[in-house]
């Protein structure tokens, strides 16, 4: 489905990836599980591209819900991944990796659901990116929309936001969600801590998006949010401070 001038979103009602589309070209923003593979196919077809028409693969995080198929990609479509530097050891197999303690945080139907979803698509199934490129702090990548690159730093040390100011658009990976990775309830937040590599920072990251021009906040996980990054920040400072944060 459209959610903003010339993105699509497509993956399921747990984890979000997207395509981005300039001038009959395209990159993928997040690479899902293994098994959205096939949807990922669908999403192509429905906009008449090709696996040939991505340019590029822009990885807002190391975690697997995120890396999925992006190596698939890389090699079908010949696309060049990028990635903040911090990110690439655990990208490329060569650092630590995998999915939190998600079964330490008590009985969670949401949370049972969300693992049980991954493991059915293929989450212990992660293929290593054999070949990334760095991307950094406040660069414009040159690629399908041009998006520029926000550090944000928290959920992982090299996690970014990417930013189409163009078209009013923020795609914030897990520095900001709008669906609790905990509950499954709706609203801006901040991934709670047990995810996190450093939830102090990733409060302290919420300044570097607030200040930009953006009315779509697009996530990793939930629904878009519509009504200004301004706001979604807020909102999330306010759930955090209603659970003592």
């Amino acid at each position: 489905m459209e959610v903003g001038a010339g993105v699509r979103r497509f993956g399921s009602r747990y984890i979000n990836s997207y395509l981005i589309q300039e001038g009959g070209r395209l990159t993928l923003l997040d690479a899902g599980l293994p098994g959205y593979w096939r949807a990922l196919v669908a999403e192509l077809a429905a906009i008449g591209r090709r696996l040939e028409d991505i340019d590029a693969v822009l990885i807002t995080h190391s975690h697997p819900d995120h890396q999925g198929f992006a190596e698939r990609v890389r090699v079908a479509a010949g696309a060049t991944v990028y990635a903040h530097s911090l990110e690439i050891p655990a990208l490329t197999g060569k650092g630590r990796g995998g999915m939190p303690p998600f079964f330490k945080q008590g009985f969670r139907p949401f949370i049972y659901r969300f693992v049980a979803h991954s493991l059915w698509n293929g989450v212990a199934r992660r293929v290593p990116i054999t070949a990334l490129t760095a991307f950094a702090d406040g660069e414009v990548v040159d690629v399908p929309g041009k998006p520029r690159v926000i550090h944000v730093p928290g959920h992982t040390s090299g996690s970014c936001a990417l930013h189409l100011s163009e078209r009013g658009i923020v795609f914030t990976g897990d520095a900001l969600s709008t669906a609790d990775l905990l509950t499954g309830h709706a609203g801006p937040a901040v991934p709670p801590d047990f995810v996190n590599d450093s939830s102090a920072q990733a409060y302290e990251s919420l300044a570097r998006l607030e200040g930009l021009s953006a009315q779509t906040v697009l996530t990793g996980h939930g629904e878009p949010w519509t009504r200004g990054i301004k706001s979604a920040v807020e909102m999330a400072r306010a759930t955090a401070s209603a659970r003592g944060v």
